[in-house]
């Protein structure tokens, strides 16, 4: 049997796996499964061994993850490979593709041969304003209560992250089994976009007491917390450089959020923190930034505390 599952959320792809894997093998076990990621494995090597028939067993699985080559301008060598494998491949073996994204391509002849030979399962995600319905359905099948406030900071927390929901959530069920809003603000950290948001408004309006502040609560969080801040910090002064020159000549806050396809409330708020920088200081400011990012991947400073001179020193 051939199968395809697709989908953005992670999880809900591999809950969906092994449902498939209990109902065609039963008992599964790592001689019956074999696993491979189209990535790093050798299509070649994928083939082989879907057509080799199980050896001391009735079936046997050949899971596929990350099947790129089902999106739109896949590998070309790869679907004939695969293609031409399916048409052909033993009752007594389950080839089950994984595509970790919803862009398929509907036209791909692999897609269409298992439309009607086999079973696709897309993995829809939950939409914004599903969110709270999932949620609350969530820990009402694990008994435990949410406040309506708490269900709507959780989904801002997560912000569309499944993965990162079921993560935080098992916490959640056996921390308490009646959850509050404090309870989510103190156990759920915000998501590090909102922080450098924070970060780099503070620093506009000034405050660099503020900025640093965000910085050290961030840090309490885990000596990860902060991977991936300096770009995000890159992003922002990027982005305000961009509202700051549209600005400069003559567009409006809605024309700019426009012209970025941004949300107007974001240039609004960048708009009136930028004031009292030029456009030169926001330039030092990323020239700093990448700087201290080759500093820290290069051994010469410690991430932190580099960040936290950046901080200090905001604007130079």
């Amino acid at each position: 049997m051939n199968y395809i599952v697709y989908g953005e959320q992670y999880p809900m792809i591999k809950k969906r796996l092994e449902k498939v894997l209990k109902e065609r093998l039963g008992e599964v076990d790592d001689f019956n499964v074999v696993k491979f990621e189209y990535s790093k494995d050798n299509i070649d090597e994928i083939v082989d061994e879907a057509s080799m028939l199980p050896l001391g067993y009735d079936s046997k699985a050949v899971v596929v993850d990350k099947a790129t080559f089902l999106e739109p301008k896949g590998d070309k060598e790869a679907n004939e490979k695969i293609y031409e494998l399916i048409q052909n491949i033993s009752d007594s073996i389950n080839l089950i593709l994984i595509l970790r994204s919803e862009n398929i391509d509907d036209k791909n002849e692999i897609v269409s041969f298992i439309k009607t030979n086999g079973e696709i399962f897309e993995i829809l995600s939950p939409k914004k304003d599903e969110w709270p319905i999932y949620i609350k359905k969530y820990f009402k099948d694990r008994n435990v209560q949410i406040d309506d406030n708490a269900v709507e900071e959780l989904a801002s927390r997560v912000d569309g992250d499944l993965m990162r929901f079921v993560n935080e959530a098992k916490k959640l069920c056996l921390y308490k089994d009646h959850l509050t809003l404090t309870d989510i603000t103190l156990m759920v950290a915000k998501p590090l976009e909102d922080d450098a948001f924070q970060i780099t408004n503070a620093l506009y309006r000034g405050d660099n007491a503020a900025a640093l502040s965000i910085f050290r609560d961030i840090r309490l969080l885990g000596s990860n917390s902060t991977d991936g801040l300096i770009p995000m910090l890159g992003s922002q002064f990027r982005f305000a450089s961009q509202v700051m020159f549209l600005a400069s000549r003559g567009l409006d806050q809605k024309e700019i959020a426009n012209q970025l396809k941004a949300n107007e409330f974001r240039v609004k708020i960048t708009l009136k923190n930028a004031r009292r920088l030029s456009r030169r200081q926001i330039a030092h400011a990323l020239d700093d930034l990448y700087y201290l990012d080759y500093q820290i991947k290069s051994g010469q400073i410690n991430r932190f505390y580099g960040l936290e001179l950046f901080l200090i020193n905001f604007p130079n």
